[in-house]
């Protein structure tokens, strides 16, 4: 799909630490697939995985792949925590900066803030919830 491209190739400077024998699932393509189950509104790992089981035909062939099955919860977790977070944040930053780029007219500005990450305050992969 044409509209994902820049971003698919932004997330394929994602370091993969898997092995290449584990890489039955392309990482741009977990991590795009697992954004897309988060902002429908998923908020687990099984959640992640019933997103792309329900639309894996419509993924397939909108991504040209030929994924047989979804992948696991478990295999979403283990993908998705052994990532480097200082390598996933300086994806991210760059991402940002082309967005922010690409939408700026001169002489403006934006910023975007989540209170809760900014006071260090949630970590959903550590089990730790938000302070009030």
């Amino acid at each position: 799909m044409a509209t994902f491209t820049p971003l698919l190739d932004i997330l394929a400077d994602v370091p993969d630490p898997r092995r290449a024998e584990g890489k039955l699932y392309k990482l741009p393509h977990v991590l795009l697939f697992s954004i897309l189950a988060i902002v429908s509104g998923s908020d687990s790992y099984r959640g992640i995985v019933t997103f792309i089981d329900t639309h894996r035909r419509t993924l397939n062939r909108s991504f040209g792949l030929k994924w047989r099955r979804a992948p696991s919860h478990t295999s979403i977790r283990y993908i998705l925590q052994g990532l480097d977070p200082i390598g996933v944040e300086a994806v991210f930053r760059r991402h940002a900066a082309l967005l922010h780029a690409a939408n700026t007219r001169p002489g403006a500005g934006s910023i975007a803030l989540d209170g809760k990450t900014l006071r260090g305050s949630f970590d959903k992969f550590h089990d730790r919830t938000a302070a009030h």
